[in-house]
């Protein structure tokens, strides 16, 4: 007998479609199969999924809607997190590609034939403003999904070629082009590149993929940033491998600065795309807990989600832990 498995959907996102719904409940009939339209409805559902406690809540939406699942049950009182698997139905898709996570359709019907034990993969996970997250941070990767949003608004009624055009990877290499890159170098001309300070807060702290540890130290960096994150994923999404080492050390937060400005990330963007580790400006630690001040507010995001300006940040290893689904395992047995 395979795990007892449950869904949430986030049925707003555009790929949770009635084709999907329908799919997902023909191959786990019996089954509980939620679909969330609202933030509100998200809630009530998860507090039945605590109720139920399954071996494993599938979670299709994107990488948003697995965090927002996070955050409602350990809002809720849920007695530990839950083993999650995250379907690739969302846009970048960064923590299920991250876990072999397969085209939805092709292998839906595969889900039933899951056996005890599932592979699963342990995430340490970043919390900051009491949210828990896989990535956070400010400066581009904010900038980015505000502006691909922004693009998405002004084509709402377009014409269906048009909005096709515009969503997806393609929208956001778009609005990158035309709107992120132009007003970014407009900003660094009128004001100049924004500068951050990095504390320390934690007991340890290493240094650079080699992990080097720098004990007692507190002052980790002080200069210019363009990007100023953390993660315990690889991927930001659509192969974007903006944190390469996330994870190499378990129970840390793999910090990132990016120093240069924003031609230079142009003209390197195939490096930073592919996490390459000679990529110029790229500084590395692994935390359990720091302090970025600005020198003038940047736009910062939780997990792809964008939550304004921010002046300071506190980027902390969160108690809690997830166990996730590892897909590459579990579908190649």
């Amino acid at each position: 007998m395979g795990p007892a498995v449950a869904a949430l959907l986030n049925g707003r996102a555009r790929k949770v479609t009635p084709a999907v719904i329908r799919a997902l409940k023909s191959a786990l009939p019996g089954s509980t199969i939620l679909v969330s339209g609202d933030f509100a409805e998200a809630r009530r559902h998860v507090r039945e999924l605590i109720r139920q406690r399954p071996d494993v809540v599938l979670s299709g939406g994107g990488d948003g809607a697995a965090m927002r699942l996070l955050n409602l049950w350990r809002e809720e009182g849920g007695a530990g997190l839950p083993t999650m698997g995250i379907l690739r139905l969302g846009t970048g898709n960064g923590w299920a590609r991250a876990l072999g996570a397969p085209e939805f359709f092709p292998h839906v019907k595969r889900l039933a034939g899951l056996q005890e034990p599932l592979p699963v993969q342990e995430f340490t996970l970043v919390e900051v403003e009491k949210h828990l997250c896989h990535f956070a941070g400010v400066g581009w990767d904010a900038t980015i999904i505000n502006d691909y949003q922004r693009n998405l608004e002004k084509r709402r009624g377009a014409h269906w070629l048009s909005a096709w055009l515009h969503k997806g990877v393609r929208g956001y290499l778009y609005s990158v082009a035309r709107i992120t890159v132009p007003e970014e170098w407009s900003r660094l001309r009128r004001l100049g590149q924004a500068r951050v300070t990095l504390e320390n807060l934690g007991p340890r702290i290493f240094e650079g993929p080699g992990l080097r540890e720098l004990p007692g130290a507190t002052h980790l960096y002080e200069g210019p940033v363009s990007v100023g994150a953390a993660a315990t994923v690889p991927e930001w999404g659509y192969g974007f491998r903006a944190f390469p080492n996330a994870g190499k050390k378990p129970g840390f937060i793999n910090v990132r600065i990016y120093d240069r400005p924003v031609l230079d990330a142009v003209l390197g963007a195939a490096k930073l795309w592919r996490g390459d580790p000679a990529a110029p400006g790229m500084h590395d630690w692994f935390a359990t807990a720091v302090r970025m001040r600005f020198s003038r507010p940047m736009p910062f995001q939780i997990g792809g989600d964008g939550m304004g300006d921010r002046e300071e940040i506190v980027l902390r290893a969160a108690r809690e832990t997830v166990q996730v689904v590892d897909w590459r395992s579990a579908l190649s047995a």
